[in-house]
Protein backbone atom coordinates (compact mmCIF):
# COMPACT_ATOMS: atom_id res chain seq x y z
CA UNK A 1 0.00 0.00 0.00
CA UNK A 2 1.34 3.45 -0.94
CA UNK A 3 1.92 5.82 2.02
CA UNK A 4 0.39 9.27 1.55
CA UNK A 5 2.67 12.31 1.50
CA UNK A 6 2.93 14.32 4.68
CA UNK A 7 3.53 18.03 5.07
CA UNK A 8 5.57 17.51 8.24
CA UNK A 9 7.60 14.53 9.44
CA UNK A 10 4.68 12.10 9.92
CA UNK A 11 0.91 11.77 9.67
CA UNK A 12 0.47 12.32 13.40
CA UNK A 13 2.38 15.63 13.30
CA UNK A 14 0.26 16.75 10.32
CA UNK A 15 -2.91 15.81 12.21
CA UNK A 16 -2.05 17.47 15.52
CA UNK A 17 -0.75 20.71 13.99
CA UNK A 18 -4.04 21.00 12.10
CA UNK A 19 -6.11 20.19 15.21
CA UNK A 20 -6.97 23.45 17.02
CA UNK A 21 -7.53 21.58 20.29
CA UNK A 22 -3.85 20.60 20.51
CA UNK A 23 -1.29 23.20 21.64
CA UNK A 24 1.47 22.42 19.12
CA UNK A 25 2.30 24.84 16.34
CA UNK A 26 4.54 25.30 13.32
CA UNK A 27 5.88 28.65 12.10
CA UNK A 28 6.57 28.36 8.35
CA UNK A 29 8.51 31.64 8.19
CA UNK A 30 10.89 30.55 10.99
CA UNK A 31 10.71 26.78 10.30
CA UNK A 32 10.07 26.21 14.00
CA UNK A 33 7.84 23.81 15.94
CA UNK A 34 6.72 24.95 19.39
CA UNK A 35 4.32 24.74 22.31
CA UNK A 36 3.07 28.03 23.82
CA UNK A 37 3.67 28.31 27.56
CA UNK A 38 0.49 28.96 29.52
CA UNK A 39 0.27 32.29 31.36
CA UNK A 40 3.44 33.61 29.67
CA UNK A 41 4.29 35.30 26.40
CA UNK A 42 6.83 32.60 25.62
CA UNK A 43 7.09 29.31 23.77
CA UNK A 44 8.95 26.06 24.18
CA UNK A 45 10.70 24.94 21.02
CA UNK A 46 10.31 21.33 19.92
CA UNK A 47 13.37 19.72 18.37
CA UNK A 48 12.15 16.13 17.92
CA UNK A 49 8.74 14.90 16.83
CA UNK A 50 6.75 13.71 19.87
CA UNK A 51 5.15 10.95 17.76
CA UNK A 52 7.77 9.52 15.40
CA UNK A 53 10.93 10.76 17.15
CA UNK A 54 12.56 12.22 14.03
CA UNK A 55 14.82 15.27 14.48
CA UNK A 56 12.92 18.30 13.19
CA UNK A 57 14.51 20.79 10.76
CA UNK A 58 16.76 23.51 12.14
CA UNK A 59 15.20 26.91 12.78
CA UNK A 60 16.04 29.68 10.31
CA UNK A 61 15.32 32.47 12.83
CA UNK A 62 18.88 33.89 12.81
CA UNK A 63 19.05 33.90 9.01
CA UNK A 64 15.62 35.58 8.88
CA UNK A 65 16.80 38.62 10.80
CA UNK A 66 20.26 38.67 9.17
CA UNK A 67 18.81 38.70 5.65
CA UNK A 68 16.20 41.33 6.51
CA UNK A 69 18.99 43.57 7.77
CA UNK A 70 21.57 42.95 5.02
CA UNK A 71 19.26 42.75 1.98
CA UNK A 72 16.52 45.19 3.02
CA UNK A 73 18.08 47.38 5.70
CA UNK A 74 15.33 46.33 8.12
CA UNK A 75 16.28 45.88 11.74
CA UNK A 76 13.12 44.04 12.59
CA UNK A 77 11.20 42.57 15.39
CA UNK A 78 8.35 40.26 14.47
CA UNK A 79 5.72 42.97 14.83
CA UNK A 80 7.10 44.69 11.70
CA UNK A 81 5.49 41.94 9.57
CA UNK A 82 2.24 43.86 9.78
CA UNK A 83 3.72 47.14 8.51
CA UNK A 84 3.66 48.36 4.93
CA UNK A 85 6.83 47.78 2.98
CA UNK A 86 7.72 44.58 4.83
CA UNK A 87 8.76 41.98 2.20
CA UNK A 88 5.84 39.61 1.54
CA UNK A 89 8.11 36.57 1.13
CA UNK A 90 9.18 36.89 4.79
CA UNK A 91 5.61 36.29 5.98
CA UNK A 92 5.78 32.68 4.73
CA UNK A 93 8.36 29.97 4.09
CA UNK A 94 9.01 31.42 0.62
CA UNK A 95 12.10 33.42 1.72
CA UNK A 96 14.10 30.44 3.01
CA UNK A 97 12.97 28.08 0.27
CA UNK A 98 14.06 30.61 -2.40
CA UNK A 99 17.49 30.79 -0.76
CA UNK A 100 17.90 27.02 -0.39
CA UNK A 101 18.11 27.11 3.41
Amino acid sequence: MKERMTKHCCREMDFFIADQRVQIYYSPSMREYYIPLKFQHAVQGIFYCPWCGVKLPESVRDQYFDILETEYGIESDLEMEEQEGFPEEFKTDEWWKNRGL
